[in-house]
């Protein structure tokens, strides 16, 4: 075993111990567990500390997961699994609502649709997995993004912001404006922005590492109407908790 093999291996047993506890572990702890001196072991939790793959807690000297490793997970899920994970939720909000109901997620530098289900009477759905969501139109879009850092967004606001209907918002100003709103609030809406007609409700997706997914109503915008904001954002805010714990394997997912 050449030397770089073995200390990424003493990275590895300290990741691992970390992730097998949920609740967290001491550094007496991890030094017991991963069987290193407790020299190596600070070394190596120092290391993980400061590129941010693990975190620790400021009350008390508990280390879990961080949040750059816990996004690297999240975005290498498979949507398949994610769309099997979140489709019964769905259902109870295409059940209660007879609108299109679906799940975004943040794919590189764009937000995709990767899951979705129809109420009986749709034939045609607006979010057709795999469709890209404009930031700047669409609500499941906006919903990730006003919780990404500026950084990426100063990168994601680079791209061009199409005009799709009369009412599409193509002032970056007025964009960084309403995702502010949208991280006030913790809801996104789209009126009529992305597609005529259309309007779209989304709530973002609560998981340890950030936010990486949105759940949303989609419909017809006079379908819409007969019920308020306020209705449509708590169903999304209950789906959304819901679904931030079954991507997070809190939940049984039977």
């Amino acid at each position: 075993m050449t030397a770089d093999k073995g200390i990424l291996g003493r990275y590895a047993r300290v990741l691992d111990a970390v992730a097998e506890s949920p609740d967290g572990l001491a550094f007496a702890e991890i030094a017991r567990k991963t069987g290193l001196p407790q020299g190596t072991a600070h070394r190596l939790i120092g290391a993980l500390l400061r590129v941010g793959y693990i975190n620790a807690s400021q009350n008390r000297r508990i280390y879990v997961l961080g949040h750059r490793l816990l996004r690297l997970l999240h975005l290498r899920t498979p949507r398949e699994l994610v769309a099997e994970l979140a489709r019964p939720v769905l259902k109870s909000l295409v059940e209660r609502f007879a609108e299109t109901a679906f799940v975004a997620k943040l794919e590189g530098d764009e937000v995709e649709s990767i899951a979705m289900v129809l109420p009986e009477f749709e034939r045609h759905s607006y979010v057709q997995p795999g469709r890209v969501m404009p930031l700047h139109a669409a609500a499941s879009a906006k919903a990730i993004f006003a919780f990404q850092d500026k950084e990426f967004l100063g990168q994601a606001l680079q791209r061009p912001l199409v005009t799709f209907t009369p009412k599409s918002i193509t002032s970056k100003k007025k964009v960084l404006a309403e995702l502010a709103q949208v991280r006030k609030a913790g809801y996104a809406a789209c009126l009529d922005e992305l597609d005529p007609g259309v309007s779209s409700y989304a709530c973002p997706i609560p998981v340890p590492g950030g936010i990486f997914y949105s759940v949303g109503l989609v419909g017809v915008s006079q379908r819409l109407e007969q019920y308020s904001t306020a209705t449509l954002v708590a169903a999304l805010r209950e789906a959304a908790n819901a679904l931030g714990e079954r991507l997070s394997g809190r939940a049984a997912t039977r």
